[in-house]
């Protein structure tokens, strides 16, 4: 050895020799020096090994060894997600789940974006939906999963366990076009509320096609109502995760918010709570609250005071649609249609992210509003008032007659326009 390199010679008990050095790294996070102590068999591995982390110290891309897994590091980033939604840690966790199954056992520094490349094609042409084996993925489930992992790959790079986010350098699968989703009318929607207008739940309707979430419907108690002001706050949503129904707080600040009640909703729910009361009596000791219309108690139950599943109340939907012999529309697509007819009707963006609880307006526009043909038809008829309309008429002696009406002659409520005479076209 070189009389001047820090690499020392040292003999075990057993007799044999090894070769180890030790090496600042930096600081740790209590400002002491951070020094690495590495023993190698031979002579040349140590120096190489020094020389190389000299040099990725020198560049700043030098990570302390870890044996820890891919696996083992997603586990303990999503158990430290401590302000994520119960429902959003569910959707991370899911959608880890091939990226585990098939990467997990994989030391963390050494994944490759080669690696991940092979995952995202997995996924595509052989991945699983729960219980469903060798079923593709979709596009935007796969693009989830390469999100979250390189959201978790972030937080490696933070805290000095890998170099680079080699998620990061991965491409995004193509998405498929968005499809449109379906929505009904103004008068497919009164219809349906007219149809379910001696339903127990008629309240819950009316609010499904006013824009609330099912779990925000489901979660509203009688003290989230104020009949006097005419007020609804959303506080609270009930949702199924991972099979289970719990209560959890809305998705975002947004989303807790108030709402006004007409006319029509409060008096729906006046008759809600004379009926719980009748209920009550009718049912005697089976029904399960003691009182039915008390601030703690939930607003929509069953006929004995059981809270409504959230599965049964789109069950129940579904049921009511087909009965009313109107299109068939998800339950979560009365959101969408809330948010439609907003926008037909000149509300403003604004406005309606806010009334759907949205924390993104953009995200609002894209993804909950859409065109109708009436719309539709209606925009052909402001284009044909803007640009005039043309109409070719046959006359006696063999020629056209040309009668354009102008959009100015339309607003005022008249109908010449200006003639001209053209031989038949040929």
């Amino acid at each position: 050895m070189r009389r001047s390199e820090p690499i020392k010679k040292i003999t075990l008990r057993n007799g044999r020799t090894r070769y180890r050095f030790v090496i600042d790294v930096g600081h740790k996070p209590d400002g002491r020096r951070d020094q690495r102590t590495y023993t190698y068999d031979t002579l040349k591995e140590a120096r190489d090994e020094r020389a190389k982390i000299l040099a990725e110290l020198a560049k700043g891309t030098y990570v302390a060894a870890t044996t820890k897994t891919l696996a083992e590091h997603l586990n303990e980033w999503l158990a430290g997600r401590r302000k994520l939604q119960k429902s959003t840690q569910s959707n991370y966790a899911n959608a880890l789940k091939p990226v585990i199954e098939q990467l997990g056992q994989v030391p963390l520094q050494k994944i490759t974006k080669g690696q991940v490349d092979q995952l995202v094609t997995w996924m595509l042409e052989s991945g699983r939906r729960v219980g469903v084996k060798g079923r593709p993925l979709a596009p935007a489930t796969v693009t989830l999963a390469l999100s979250v992992l390189a959201q978790s790959l972030d937080d490696a790079v933070k805290q000095g366990l890998v170099v680079r986010n080699v998620a990061r350098l991965v491409d995004r699968p193509g998405t498929t076009a968005q499809k449109e989703m379906a929505t009904w009318t103004a008068e497919e929607a009164a219809a349906f509320l007219a149809h379910v207008a001696e339903d127990r739940l008629y309240a819950a309707w009316c609010l499904s096609l006013y824009g609330l979430r099912r779990g925000e419907v489901l979660g509203l108690r009688w003290r989230d109502v104020d009949l006097e002001a005419r007020t609804l706050t959303v506080r609270v949503t009930r949702i199924i995760i991972n099979g289970e129904v719990v209560e959890s707080t809305p998705k975002s600040e947004r989303s807790r918010r108030t709402l006004p009640l007409d006319d029509t909703l409060a008096a729906a729910l006046r008759r809600l709570k004379v009926r719980r009361a009748q209920e009550m009596a009718a049912a005697g000791r089976d029904y399960r609250s003691s009182c039915p219309t008390c601030r703690e108690s939930h607003v929509f139950v069953d006929a004995v005071g059981e809270e409504v599943h959230p599965e049964s109340y789109s069950d129940r939907f579904e049921v009511l649609v087909a009965r009313a012999g109107l299109p068939r529309i998800r339950l979560h697509d009365t959101r969408h249609t809330c948010g439609t007819l907003m926008h037909l009707r000149g509300v403003p963006a604004a406005v309606i992210s806010a009334w759907l609880g949205h924390a993104n307006v953009a995200f609002t526009m894209k993804t909950y509003v859409h065109s109708q043909d009436e719309a539709l038809r209606a925009a052909g008829g402001l284009l044909t008032a803007a640009y005039g309309t043309s109409e070719q008429k046959p006359t006696e002696n063999g020629t056209t007659q040309q009668v354009v009406t102008r959009g100015a002659d339309v607003r005022n409520g008249e109908t010449p326009g200006r003639k001209t005479n053209q031989r038949p076209g040929r």
